[in-house]
């Protein structure tokens, strides 16, 4: 069974477990934040994109949350259809995170990336290219 320590030792181009992300879709195209909490509260945070859940909805791209492991940083990553993580953010204050803006950029770049053309080979770190 996967683990939070799955997520906390990924690095951009890994290949998480699929049991990792939520897969809910027949499609299957969706993108995912998937957040690992760190020992500060992520209430605000995650309120501030629950509020936005339809905007990421658009774009096939729901946020996640795994149960915390104690550690002091969160962590959030991005996660395309196949479970590659994309990016990987980490901090103790919940500011330095992608905000609902990001994260639907992001979600919008992940859904029109064409699977056709190739999956592309280099994830990229700091954010979708434009």
């Amino acid at each position: 069974m996967p683990t939070a320590i799955d997520a906390r030792r990924a690095k951009v181009g890994d290949l998480l477990p699929p049991t990792l992300v939520d897969r809910r879709r027949a499609r299957r195209l969706d993108a995912t934040a998937l957040l690992l909490p760190g020992r500060q509260r992520t209430d605000a945070y995650l309120d501030s994109l629950s509020s936005r859940a339809k905007d990421f909805d658009a774009w096939d791209g729901a946020v996640a949350v795994l149960a915390p492991d104690g550690l002091p940083d969160h962590r959030l990553l991005i996660v395309d259809r196949y479970a590659q993580v994309y990016a990987v953010h980490e901090s103790r204050d919940t500011s330095d995170l992608p905000d609902a803006d990001a994260l639907e950029e992001w979600f919008r770049f992940l859904a029109t990336a064409c699977p056709e053309c190739g999956v592309l080979d280099d994830a990229l770190i700091s954010g979708p290219t434009l």
